[in-house]
C-alpha cells in the first residue's frame, strides 16, 4: 500500500507543479505588452487602479526621468510614484488623448504622449505632453525613460 500512495502522491504532486508552471505563463502572457501603443495603454490602465505593484510591471528599471532639464535615475518605482500625494493634487484618474509612435526599431521605441488628469468632479484640470523611451525586453516592451517638459507632480520629493 506504501508504494501505491508515494505513486498517487507523486503523480499529484506532478499536476500541481504543471498546474502553476501553466499560471504563471498565463499570468505573465496578460501582463505583456507585444506593441508600444498596447504598453502605453496597458501603463494607464494600471496606473488608474493605483497600485503600485501592477504600475510597476510597465517598467525595466534603472528609469531615467527627465523632467523640466532635470534628471533622475530610479531603481524602484516606489523612488518615482507616490499615489497619496499625487491623489492630493485632486487627482482622480489620467486618460490619453493621443498617443504618436515617433520611431520603432527592433528593440526601442519613443512614443509621445498627450494625456490629462481628471479630478474627483470629473473635470481636466492638466494636460501635457510625455515622451517615453521604451526598450524591448525578451520579446515585450517596457518603459525605460520617461520626458516630461511641464511640473506634474508625481509625489516624490525630487519633482
Amino acid at each position: 500500500m506504501g508504494f501505491v500512495e508515494n505513486n498517487l502522491s507523486e503523480k499529484l504532486m506532478k499536476k500541481v507543479l504543471l498546474g502553476l508552471v501553466i499560471a504563471i505563463m498565463i499570468i505573465e502572457s496578460v501582463f505583456a505588452c507585444k506593441t508600444p501603443e498596447e504598453l502605453m495603454d496597458n501603463y494607464f490602465n494600471d496606473f488608474n487602479t493605483q497600485d503600485i505593484k501592477m504600475v510597476e510591471r510597465n517598467f525595466s528599471f534603472p528609469l531615467m526621468v527627465i523632467q523640466n532639464g532635470n534628471k533622475t535615475v530610479h531603481n524602484d518605482i516606489s523612488t518615482f510614484l507616490n499615489f497619496k500625494k499625487i491623489k492630493k493634487t485632486g487627482w482622480k484618474e489620467s486618460v490619453i488623448n493621443s498617443l504618436k509612435l515617433l520611431m520603432e526599431k527592433d528593440k526601442s521605441a519613443i512614443t509621445q504622449l498627450n494625456f490629462s488628469r481628471i479630478n474627483n468632479d470629473g473635470n481636466v484640470y492638466l494636460t501635457s505632453d510625455v515622451n517615453y523611451i521604451l526598450i524591448k525586453e525578451n520579446e515585450y516592451w517596457y518603459i525605460s525613460s520617461i520626458i516630461i517638459d511641464s511640473d506634474i507632480t508625481l509625489g516624490i520629493e525630487n519633482n
